[in-house]
């Protein structure tokens, strides 16, 4: 019993550190899905649908045609289908001004209405590279 209890913790072990290493090397897009039983459905798809279009992709490359700088990181707290927050962190900007955040808010939407998304709330952030 002592030798099988030492060979399933090894297991158990072994098992975290594969799930640690996978998920550190995965894309750098994060999508967090709260946990309410009535949208965690809808929420899973979405994320889904997030793989499946490269939505993160696109919405980088068009920042990008415009000028912005982001990081390869944006994040999505999806609540349900029709409550989506989009974070999108910039740099190479001293501040943020509605001008700036109405025109970043317009691209997220035109890129979503594109890939059959539901409009997203966009949270815009600066980043510090120094």
């Amino acid at each position: 019993m002592h030798k099988s209890f030492i060979k399933g913790f090894c297991i158990v072990m072994a098992l975290l550190i594969f799930v640690t290493i996978y998920l550190k090397y995965q894309p750098t897009t994060s999508v967090q899905l709260t946990q309410h039983n009535s949208s965690q459905y809808a929420s899973e798809e979405v994320a889904q649908k997030l793989q499946r279009t490269q939505l993160t992709k696109k919405i980088i490359i068009a920042l990008r045609d415009e000028g912005y700088h982001p990081d390869s990181t944006i994040e999505y707290l999806i609540d349900s289908s029709d409550n989506q927050i989009i974070t999108i962190s910039l740099h190479n900007l001293e501040k943020i001004d509605n001008r700036t955040e109405s025109k970043i808010q317009k691209i997220v939407n035109n890129i979503a209405k594109k890939n059959n998304f539901n409009l997203f709330i966009v949270d815009v952030q600066l980043t510090d590279l120094n």
